[in-house]
């Protein structure tokens, strides 16, 4: 090719060549000034954002603590059936499993704890 033809100098200049809208956007209306002063609108800004922040943290509070309500009533459960004899626990494990009806002697069952 010669070096008189240079396709990337067409390109630029037809995108020059093209008109443009010369339009500026409007000011913003919607939003209204304050008509306190920079360092009270900081200070109002930084008061709604520390209470919108209590306001998350008692949330996740709250969902701690019915969460630990439900453990506190799935382990009182847990307990209730090994203590019936529904369901049996592994000396060694953590684990609970339930009991058929009349399977308690092939695990050798004993006060909730089974001896295999």
């Amino acid at each position: 090719m010669s070096k008189f033809f240079n396709v990337q100098k067409l390109i630029t200049k037809a995108v020059k060549a093209l008109p443009r809208s010369k339009k500026v956007s409007p000011t913003i209306k919607s939003v209204p000034r304050t008509k306190l002063s920079v360092k009270e609108s900081l200070e109002k800004v930084k008061s709604k954002e520390y209470l919108k922040r209590i306001h998350r943290l008692d949330e996740a509070e709250k969902k701690v603590k019915t969460g630990k309500q439900m453990m506190k009533e799935g382990q009182k459960e847990r307990k209730k059936m090994k203590d019936t004899g529904t369901a049996f626990q592994f000396r060694d494990k953590k684990s609970y499993h339930p009991l058929k009806p009349g399977e308690a002697k092939k695990f050798k069952v004993k006060k909730g704890m089974s001896q295999i």
